[in-house]
């Protein structure tokens, strides 16, 4: 018989090691994973890979439960069921065949999802359009997508029409769907006419991990979109996952306010849902004003967000409704660290699910916070889990000449904790999970994002082209893109740090760091974007800079912006800013330069002194 006090000794020793470890939540990621693996197992054995088994299997199960509220209206999934499979008999009797592609250029409605799924019950993939783009951007991502079908919402004719004679040397042909007027280009789809029947079963039957569910694009912040390949494994895997991981189920109403075209909307929000019967509310786009109040109407329970959006809800006056709502989990990714805490308190969130992860990569990390502790954090991996997955490296990396620091053997050099360095993700084709599908029809671009023999010959990593760092408790912190980081005065200045540090003035709408070149200087020199209020004092806001941040940091140039461009998954531009530089020609804002310890203005009398050497910067 083991003697009481010995017990009692041994009890607040395990605790000690099992905080030590992050046992309890080390055990909820790693639970989590093999669970879905499992499950994903017993879907690969019963041949329904294809992910409109998984919506089917809910509509089956209950096919009168509410899956979608739009605008007012609701749509079982009954509704759902019967009007995608008139979209998929009025596909194959145009000459859609399984593997096509089908391109689909459509706004958040419940009409994406019917086409979304008609495309895929008939074994075919959607390829989602960014609906913001125009000219040479919508023209290259509908060249890329290699298909002969196009499927614009009557809303978006104007954007079709501008590029039409170049949309239709690519062979293809238009057809609107809409309540608008139908453009006399495209010809109108009447699904009225067409059978309701389900499509023959044995066009998506034999969908295996190589399969593509959907082409999604990436946003465009350093260029033209590339068209990621994302798989039904993909999608059954990432949002099986979830679901377990946030303890997802039918009683759920999740609120999708983002864009469906973007993974995080078609991925974590519409197929999350299909996994566990729970209904969508779905929104037309992203209102800040309306955001709180759609929430409270529909009683939500989860919401989405991405980006910037938590710090234009914080910019929307306080109410006495702020914490009046039924939110258990807010969850998403790029949530800045200066917004997170501010956010959480003023609404009252009690679980905050940040995650990282991308449309193509072969990783993800996640963030279930509940406290102070880990705000801030991307994702967080104990001991325990970091020993039993080692898929994830942060590795040493040179932001002069954006490529990996490798060791006299050739070999990556892992970064310690603290140490920033490019994220890295273990790329293995016999995994589903950790397959990198690469870019549709750019193979060029889909070998810029592979490592070989990184940390011993013969291993494959994705680069993320990601800065990250992980401390030595396991939470892992994102720095900045590659390329965002840039030298000045000998010195690396984080865009990412700068901007957190200026937003958090009290006259600071939004900022937007980035470097650029000056004559004459190595490196590129500071500059800020920066939408102000009115009450902003110049001063005073050069005086909070110069306190808060190293004086290489503090941007030497500013530009004055009345409002941020803005990607559509709310991702801030900058290959357009770095280009235009900073001379007050070419640059209709009104600009201000950080000459000795005030900001004044910049003008082409100031621009000459220093492209020509004469001012100290």
């Amino acid at each position: 018989m083991v003697a009481l006090p010995v017990v009692a000794a041994a009890v607040p020793a395990a605790m000690y090691v099992s905080s030590k470890l992050s046992i309890p939540r080390d055990a909820r990621l790693i639970g989590s994973l093999v669970s879905s693996k499992l499950a994903y197992k017993a879907i690969e054995k019963n041949d329904t890979v294809n992910l409109t088994y998984r919506f089917d299997e809910c509509y089956r199960k209950n096919p009168d439960r509410e899956a979608l509220v739009f605008e007012g209206k609701s749509y079982t999934y009954r509704d759902i069921h019967l009007a995608s499979n008139r979209v998929g008999n009025w596909l194959l009797s145009k000459g859609v065949k399984r593997g096509d592609i089908v391109s689909l250029f459509m706004l958040n409605s419940p009409a994406f999802i019917f086409w979304w799924l008609g495309i895929n019950k008939i074994g075919a993939t959607g390829a989602f359009i960014n609906t913001n783009l125009t000219g040479k951007p919508l023209t290259h991502s509908l060249r890329t997508a290699t298909s002969p079908i196009l499927i614009m919402d009557t809303e978006l004719t104007t954007s079709i029409a501008n590029s039409l004679d170049e949309i239709r040397d690519m062979g293809y042909v238009i057809y609107s769907y809409g309540e608008s007027r139908h453009a006399d280009f495209a010809m109108p789809v009447d699904l009225s006419q067409y059978p309701d029947a389900d499509t023959p079963e044995h066009l998506r039957r034999g969908t295996t991990a190589n399969d593509i569910a959907m082409l999604i694009y990436t946003s465009g912040t350093t260029g033209l979109p590339k068209a990621g390949r994302f798989s039904h494994t993909r999608a059954n895997t990432g949002s099986l996952f979830w679901a377990r991981f946030y303890n997802f189920t039918e009683k759920d109403r999740i609120y999708v306010s983002l864009p469906l075209y973007h993974s995080a909307a078609a991925a974590l929000g519409m197929c999350l849902s299909w996994n566990c019967g729970a209904t969508v509310v779905l929104a037309r786009k992203f209102s800040a004003t309306n955001f709180w109040d759609d929430c409270r109407a529909n009683n939500v329970t989860v919401i989405q967000y991405i980006g910037e959006i938590c710090r234009y809800l914080l910019n929307v006056p306080e109410s006495p409704l702020d914490k009046v709502h039924s939110i258990r989990l807010a969850h998403g990714n790029g949530m800045r660290p200066d917004v997170w805490t501010r956010f959480r308190d003023r609404f009252g969130i009690p679980l905050i699910g940040e995650w990282y992860a991308s449309t193509e990569g072969t990783g993800a990390l996640t963030n279930y916070n509940t406290g102070p502790n880990g705000t801030g954090a991307i994702g967080y991996r104990g001991t325990v889990a970091r020993l039993m997955d080692k898929g994830l490296k942060i590795a040493q990396f040179d932001i002069q000449t954006e490529e990996l620091i490798r060791d006299k053997n050739g070999r990556c050099i892992e970064c310690r904790p603290g140490e920033p360095g490019e994220l890295l993700t273990l790329v293995e084709t016999t995994d589903p999970n950790r397959d990198f599908k690469g870019y549709h029809q750019n193979a060029s671009a889909t070998s810029k994002k592979i490592a070989k023999d990184v940390f011993k010959v013969g291993d494959t990593y994705f680069r993320t082209g990601d800065i990250l760092r992980r401390d030595s408790d396991g939470y892992f912190y994102f720095g900045d893109r590659v390329g965002d980081t840039f030298r000045w005065k000998s010195e690396n200045v984080s865009t990412a740090e700068v901007s957190e540090v200026l937003s958090l003035y009290p006259d600071c709408i939004e900022v937007n760091i980035y470097g650029v070149e000056v004559p004459g200087h190595d490196g590129r020199a500071g500059m800020a974007a920066i939408v102000a209020k009115d009450s902003m004092q110049w001063d005073k806001f050069a005086e909070y800079a110069l306190k808060n941040l190293p004086r290489y940091s503090v941007p030497i140039f500013i530009r004055k912006v009345p409002e941020m461009e803005m990607t559509g998954t709310f991702k801030q531009r900058k290959v357009e800013l770095v280009k235009e530089g900073l001379d007050p020609v070419a640059i209709k804002d009104e600009m201000l330069w950080l000459d000795g310890h005030v900001y004044k203005p910049f003008k082409t009398e100031e621009h000459q002194r220093v492209i020509g050497g004469k001012a100290k910067l």
